[in-house]
């Protein structure tokens, strides 16, 4: 890879890592993702960092074509984060229900009070 574009790579990286510490700081993004994203951006840089980092680990892994590992590391994180955002979306349906039928009992309850003071 070309040194220009091996700094552009890594400049880009630096300005994501901060973006995404911008976002902690500002309590927009959760913990739990956000140690996630972090890790992501350390890696891309050390492998920007360390030339043919991911043609070695490549070939040590069997894979013909380094961007057939990318590709596939790819398709399993991404499924990793579809099952985590799913399993939060699950939480946070449950926690709705549970909200809703709560509001549901105390508005039935509020409209017992106002008949009965009447």
């Amino acid at each position: 890879m070309q040194i220009s574009l091996n700094v552009v790579l890594v400049m880009i990286t630096l300005i994501y890592l901060f973006l995404i510490l911008k976002a902690i700081r500002k309590k927009k993004l959760q913990m739990s993702f956000s140690i996630f994203w972090l890790i992501t951006g350390v890696l891309l840089i050390i492998a920007l960092l360390i030339p043919n980092l991911v043609e070695t680990i490549s070939v040590v892994l069997g894979f013909e074509v380094p961007a057939n590992m990318i590709f596939c590391i790819t398709i399993f994180v991404s499924f990793y984060l579809i099952f985590n955002l799913t399993i939060s979306l699950s939480k946070e349906n449950r926690k709705n229900t549970l909200l809703i039928q709560e509001l549901s009992m105390l508005k039935k309850r509020v409209e017992e009070l106002e008949k009965n003071a009447k």
